[in-house]
């Protein structure tokens, strides 16, 4: 019961609290041109069963792409009809917890690595949303983790991968990609394609660009707020019918495609 009553807590703490003070950090630099969304009308926004990938320059990525729906992800009865929200206003405790349940549909669950975001004191808060994965660890350990995410996307929920499966200069180092106009995509492991193809869940494709200028990678992380992050969203689609291969083959294809994608931009 205990351990319950903590689980509730640090949920309620994370996606009411520490959430929506970093959502409306991310607004307030996207309104001083810090961060770009650009092709955000290809979110979906309200759809389940999603599985977002990325590239990975830096260690920022699993913080900003989480919240870049906000508000909608952390306060979805705020937009519903207006009699569903009085008429929700009007019940007890049962209906306030299915309530507060909905973000485990809109907020996407992060993989991180053990290492990087879950051992630490400070990221503590984050246990109850995110699935964590031990790189090096077991192979019950990774097992047990792509079993978890599973069981999220079946049940309608979203999640974030990198499938480089490190930061994007790492993955790189041991082999690349290279997109028609030179960026860079390490490759991509196929656990991303496999969980697609268990559960009919769409991709959706993300591109990252300027986040290791504002958060460098192997130096103290201070984060150097004046350079500019531009998040490119793509075009989801189905690996339906697909062999995992060609499946995470689709999936680098659309990512360096997005990589050079400069056609009319849709900000948010």
């Amino acid at each position: 019961m205990k351990d319950k009553l903590l689980a509730e807590l640090r949920l309620f703490i994370t996606n009411y609290i520490v959430s929506p003070a970093l959502g409306i950090l991310i607004c307030i630099l996207e309104a001083f041109g810090r961060i770009r969304f650009l092709y955000f009308n290809r979110f979906p926004i309200w759809e389940e069963s999603i599985i977002m990938v990325s590239n990975h320059p830096s260690l920022l990525e699993p913080f900003v792409l989480p919240l870049m729906g906000f508000p909608w992800m952390n306060f979805p009865w705020a937009f519903s009809p207006v009699w569903s929200r009085i008429n929700f206003s009007l019940k007890w405790l049962r209906e306030l917890r299915k309530e507060f349940n909905l973000h485990k549909k809109l907020i996407p669950a992060n993989v991180p690595d053990r290492q990087n975001f879950y051992d630490p004191l400070f990221v503590g808060l984050f246990q109850g949303i995110n699935v964590p994965v031990h790189r090096n660890g077991k192979a019950g350990g990774r097992i047990r983790t792509i079993s978890a995410l599973k069981d999220i996307l079946e049940n309608g929920g979203r999640i974030l991968i990198f499938p480089e499966g490190t930061r994007t200069f790492k993955a790189a180092a041991k082999f690349k990609h290279m997109s028609a106009e030179g960026k860079e995509l390490g490759k991509l492991k196929d656990g991303a394609a496999w969980l697609a193809l268990q559960t009919n869940a769409r991709i959706l494709p993300i591109w990252v660009v300027g986040t290791d200028k504002v958060l460098k990678n192997n130096k103290f992380p201070f984060p150097r707020l004046w350079h500019k992050v531009v998040i490119k969203i793509g075009n989801p689609f189905f690996v339906e019918g697909m062999t995992r291969k060609e499946a995470t083959e689709k999936i680098t294809k659309s990512l360096l495609e997005l990589a050079d994608e400069n056609g009319k931009k849709n900000l948010r």
